[in-house]
């Protein structure tokens, strides 16, 4: 291969990197491939003190838009149904607070390979026995960077200790944690769905 020749292949590969880096740099918004969003937890664990309860919890709701900006705080959607199952203690939740926002806070990994997406629910409300949550639930969506499949769901630890309790019988000091033992799943709501999350 001539030099002219070999000067013309580094050209076009410079190119064509330039163009990927600002097609990367340009990937400011998520787009959903559904709005309406069912997220399932098969083993939600909370404690205060002595106390711990284990459910399962179904909630349920929606996006506003298909495309949103990856700005932090943005509000992204509502959960506008939350569902106890088989629970090791009473769990009430309370649907009077309903909707609960949603609200973007970030991404893991390096663009354009995101690996999780990090959201927090505003204004969660349930009773577990004596003692009454509100506050904010911190929850981080696992996404497969080669297919944008939202392959789980799960709420860290490290991100949802020291919740503020109310009651005359819960556990000094009044504070709880919460998180899930096993990944739950994302599903379009009503269906069997996966939803993929695409960067634009």
């Amino acid at each position: 291969m001539g030099s002219k020749a070999v000067a013309a292949l580094c050209a076009a590969i410079a190119t064509a990197l330039m163009a990927l880096g600002a097609a990367t740099a340009t990937a400011r918004n998520l787009s959903l491939s559904d709005q309406n969003i069912r997220i399932t937890f098969t083993d939600l664990e909370f404690r205060a003190g002595e106390v711990r309860q284990d459910c399962h919890v179904t909630l349920e709701g929606s996006f506003h838009r298909a495309t949103f900006a990856k700005s932090p705080e943005a509000l992204v959607g509502y959960l506008t149904r939350a569902l106890p199952g088989q629970c090791s203690l009473g769990l009430t939740i309370l649907a009077e607070t309903l909707p609960w926002h949603v609200r973007y806070q970030g991404f893991g990994g390096t663009l354009p390979e995101i690996a999780s997406i990090t959201a927090k629910i505003f204004g969660a409300s349930f009773r577990v026995s004596t003692c009454l949550l509100r506050g904010n639930i911190e929850f981080v969506a696992v996404r497969d960077p080669v297919t944008r499949v939202l392959t789980g769901v799960e709420v860290p630890l490290e991100r949802n200790s020291e919740l503020p309790l109310t009651g005359l019988l819960c556990p000094e000091p009044r504070l709880g944690n919460l998180r899930s033992n096993g990944q739950g799943t994302v599903t379009v709501l009503a269906s069997a769905s996966r939803i993929t999350v695409t960067l634009i």
